[in-house]
């Protein structure tokens, strides 16, 4: 095994060795955990930025600075050398890297260069990996601003208009509304309008405010617990409060805004921003909130990673955004379609993101449904919002509310991929939105009697003994995920069962698998040890449900719970639905049982 398949040496130890690492867990748990937290030392930390294809472009150069040929976007701009690059910048941070020109089409391109020794641990594209490694030493720069295909889609997924999505794009990549007229052909007072109507559409204040939220979706998952303030003024080589007044600005504040929450006067304001614009040969607020964005973007992208989670790909991974009425945060979810069917609700586990297992998704749009699926607060793409360790639930359950609202659902029937616990009170709080409820799997909450098999059972035995390893090894696993550590955690996690072994030969389950627990790479995993907390502490009071039709489908090979330990449990929860006992069915029925858990869904909307 190499090292890329490797995961830190306290973590692939209990994937190796679980049953010594449960019986130093029930002989001293203390010990365990300050052994375990004194070896990583706080070195792993989730860190990477995702973008989707298409948003970044990339410029090599080897070491007498000629290009090196690279597969790129049409819209990256044929340089011949480093130096002709150089010489092509009109507005440049203090430190160099940072750089901004027009390409020749008249667009703003933003662009951060390195040299590629500096670059090699940065998350990038195969081609241009391997090619750095035939090269050596040179430059790599990472360019902004010139995709229109991902500006237009996340233009989309917030729901705008054809027009407002044309006149969207058009205004984040020549600099203004009155350009974008020019350049589509309509006129200023129409352009200006679309603007207007995105902005209502989007919950935003003003076009900074779209521009910004459009382009931070466009480039894919960004880590969230960053200090945005820090990365502007390093970038930018400005100050702290400088970087403060043109990240207001960009989030849609006036001036008079900025100065009253800075401390300052609006006069003051002008003239930083005036001093930003020049460097910059920037022309209004909308073209500042796409540096914003873009610098941000550029810089969590350009910092190495201990895995390449690679890129996103909007056809397989669709997006939609919804804006909380704060008009600050959003809320990602995915609709897989078609239009034209019976939506369905796809509740995630705490331990993966919102993507739907392939044969799930099929099968269901085969028969005519809709899927949707979104990510909890805290997970992936969504903020995490108001959510807390003690209720992790309350802003999930708006954002749900929020999107049927947005998708005119007025009740949905839900499959829940674990999950029960969000989908309970889910039901609690809105018992007229919820419809028929397929429980696939649920998680009982940790008890000392609960199955404890191989490195899931050291992992459940650790996080009911010492809750602060929870976070703990969330961060160790979400830091390194790649592709062959997803297959070697959930070949280890299955072990003992032949369905879900036989699936981990299928190349395209264990990419679902990945696709469900890349995003958790950027550090946005917060929400699932909020839950995992509930689960493995006890700590919320599930209340009884008189519900009728619902079902859980419980696997007689789960290597997590026992078929005894999840009906004890959810029996005293849900006394009046009945458990489905699925002969040689493991942890992951969505995907090997996916007739069995539409034909469940089907039967209970049938009554």
């Amino acid at each position: 095994m190499s090292g890329e398949d490797r995961f830190a040496p306290v973590f692939q130890r209990m994937i190796d060795q679980p049953d010594a690492s449960l019986d130093a867990l029930r002989q001293d748990a203390a010990s365990f955990e300050r052994a375990a937290l004194e070896e990583e030392d706080g070195r792993h930390y989730p860190q990477a930025a995702i973008p989707y294809r298409g948003f970044l472009g990339f410029l090599l150069f080897d070491a007498a600075g000629k290009a090196v040929p690279l597969d790129q976007p049409e819209w990256v701009p044929s340089v011949a050398t480093f130096d002709t690059l150089m010489d092509r910048i009109e507005g440049q941070a203090s430190h160099g890297r940072l750089f901004s020109f027009h390409d020749d089409g008249g667009h703003l391109l933003f662009g951060l260069w390195a040299p590629t020794e500096e670059a090699a641990g940065w998350n990038l594209p195969p081609s241009v990996r391997h090619a750095i490694g035939r090269i050596g030493k040179g430059q790599v720069a990472l360019l902004a601003g010139g995709a229109a295909e991902p500006i237009s889609i996340a233009a989309a997924g917030f729901g705008l208009s054809p027009q407002q999505q044309r006149v969207v794009t058009s205004v984040i990549r020549t600099g203004s509304i009155r350009a974008a007229a020019a350049e589509l052909g309509i006129a200023y007072v129409t352009a200006r309008e679309a603007m207007t109507g995105a902005a209502r559409r989007m919950s935003m204040q003003n076009t900074p405010a779209v521009i910004r939220a459009i382009v931070e979706a466009a480039f894919g998952i960004q880590p969230g617990d960053i200090d945005r303030a820090n990365i502007i003024s390093d970038m930018l080589g400005v100050t702290h409060r400088q970087a403060r007044v043109a990240l207001m600005i960009s989030l849609g504040a006036s001036r008079e805004a900025a100065a009253q929450a800075i401390g300052t006067s609006a006069a003051v304001i002008k003239k930083e921003l005036e001093a930003l614009y020049l460097n910059f040969g920037l022309q209004s607020a909308g073209e500042l909130a796409r540096l914003m964005a873009e610098v941000q973007a550029l810089r969590l992208f350009a910092r190495s990673v201990e895995a390449a989670p690679g890129f996103l790909d909007p056809a397989i991974e669709p997006s939609r955004f919804t804006v909380r009425p704060n008009g600050l945060e959003t809320i990602a979810w995915s609709d897989y379609g078609p239009a034209s069917g019976k939506p369905v609700l796809i509740v995630h586990s705490n331990w993966s993101c919102r993507a739907v297992p392939r044969p799930l998704m099929t099968e269901l749009q085969r028969r005519g449904w809709r899927p949707i699926a979104i990510d909890r607060a805290g997970y992936g793409a969504t903020h995490l919002g108001r959510a807390t360790v003690d209720d992790p639930f309350s802003q999930a359950v708006a954002d749900t509310l929020q999107v049927l609202d947005a998708c005119r659902v007025d009740q949905v029937p839900i499959i829940a991929r674990c999950g029960a616990q969000f989908v309970h009170v889910l039901k609690s709080r809105a018992p007229d939105r919820v419809g028929p409820v397929v429980l696939v799997s649920p998680t009982p909450e940790a008890s000392e009697n609960g199955q404890r098999v191989g490195v899931v059972g050291a992992i459940k035995e650790a996080f009911a003994r010492r809750p602060a390893l929870i976070e703990f090894f969330f961060r160790i696993i979400c830091s390194q995920l790649n592709l062959a550590r997803v297959e070697q955690l959930t070949r280890a996690i299955v072990r003992g069962c032949v369905t879900d072994e036989n699936m981990c030969d299928d190349p395209q389950f264990i990419r679902d698998r990945f696709r469900a627990l890349r995003p958790f790479a950027t550090g946005n995993f917060i929400g699932g040890v909020m839950e995992e907390h509930i689960i493995s502490r006890r700590t919320w009071d599930f209340a009884p449900l008189e519900v009728t039709d619902w079902v859980i489908l419980q696997g007689d090979q789960d290597t997590h719970n026992s078929t005894a330990e999840v009906e004890s449990y959810w029996r005293r929860i849900l006394p009046r639905t009945p458990m489905v006992p699925v002969e040689g069915g493991g942890r992951f029925m969505t995907s090997s049982h996916a007739p069995l858990v539409a034909d469940q869904l089907e039967r209970l909307c049938a009554r």
